[in-house]
């Protein structure tokens, strides 16, 4: 079975059955929509690269899944040391439509969510702000950003807070790193195991551990 599926099948039982069956998980994020983004892209500037892929899977807030993965033509060829990072290639994205096509299903999805990912702050949410920027949209207004890659180091997990790292230590499969599903899927499993392992930590309001984040 695909990794990202086996990946995305534990995902959805914790965020349905577990997360009500664990108390800090429960009391932090019931009732909210909580969604893990991740992209893949043309490069690492957000001024001047662009989105090929973006996963967003998780939650609603009456407890519906969500799962929207898709390719995207950035409008511009891949470079070969981009494909060599994610394995997305020039014909991949070819007709897939530019972001512009995609950005009313992500805002849907997005708008009011409780957004997880690893660096989602740093890099994942100045690429989604740029493309709607150029396509002449209004970004999405989420609820918040929990940054797993800030969470790790705000906690001082031990050893290192790659997205990899992370998952080796937790027992988390990730074979297909660098695909957006997967990654979006890991970065929340990752978010749940670092409540259950640190939870006097997230004994808090939500809003408070996301703006301890910003």
């Amino acid at each position: 079975m695909d990794v990202g599926i086996i990946n995305l099948l534990l995902l959805i039982g914790i965020l349905h059955g577990q997360r009500r069956s664990a108390t800090v998980m429960s009391g932090m994020l019931e009732g909210m929509k909580v969604v893990g983004l991740d992209l893949e892209t043309t490069g690492f500037d957000s001024r001047s690269e662009r989105i090929v892929e973006y996963a967003l899977v998780g939650s609603d807030s009456d407890g519906s899944h969500i799962g929207l993965c898709s390719l995207v033509d950035p409008e511009r060829r891949i470079p070969s040391d981009a494909t060599r990072v994610h394995g997305i290639t020039n014909g991949d994205v070819k007709g897939a439509g530019a972001f512009s096509e995609h950005a009313d299903r992500i805002s849907e999805i997005i708008d009011g969510a409780v957004v997880v990912g690893h660096n989602v702050i740093g890099f994942d949410w100045g690429f989604i702000r740029m493309e709607y920027l150029r396509a002449g949209l209004e970004a999405p207004r989420v609820h918040g950003f929990i940054d797993t890659l800030k969470l790790a180091r705000k906690l001082r997990v031990p050893g290192r807070h790659r997205l990899g790292d992370l998952c080796d230590r937790y027992g988390i499969d990730l074979e297909r790193a660098h695909r957006a599903d997967a990654d979006a899927s890991a970065s929340l499993i990752v978010l749940w195991k670092l409540m259950k392992e640190y939870p006097e930590r997230f004994h808090f309001p939500l809003d408070d551990i996301i703006e301890s984040l910003d």
